[in-house]
């Protein structure tokens, strides 16, 4: 998973981070988060066509970990409240359901 950034291919992205996510537990989860959080953050600094369907991915990723983990919940709202104001729709939607 630590590889994940480097793939130009958005299909390999989604898979790791399917596999990622299954295999996520408490013991984990805090290291899960903080990497996928350093990933969205690098999504600000990137410039490339698939960065907001990444992004989106992140997004959705993170609020997974949070609802099964809630002790990671609080770690991670101010990460995705810069994301509130996306002008990729769907990911600011995504924030909003999370923070909801």
């Amino acid at each position: 998973m630590l590889r994940l950034g480097y793939s130009p291919d958005i299909a390999v992205r989604k898979r790791a981070v399917g596999i990622a996510l299954e295999m996520v537990s408490s013991r984990n989860v805090e290291e899960v988060v903080g990497f996928l959080k350093k990933e969205l953050t690098k999504t600000l600094d990137q410039d490339y066509d698939q960065n907001m369907e990444y992004r989106q991915l992140l997004i959705q990723s993170i609020h997974t970990c949070a609802i099964k983990f809630s002790e990671v919940a609080a770690s991670v709202v101010h990460v995705l409240m810069e994301f509130l104001g996306d002008s990729n729709n769907p990911s600011a939607v995504d924030v909003i359901a999370f923070v909801r």
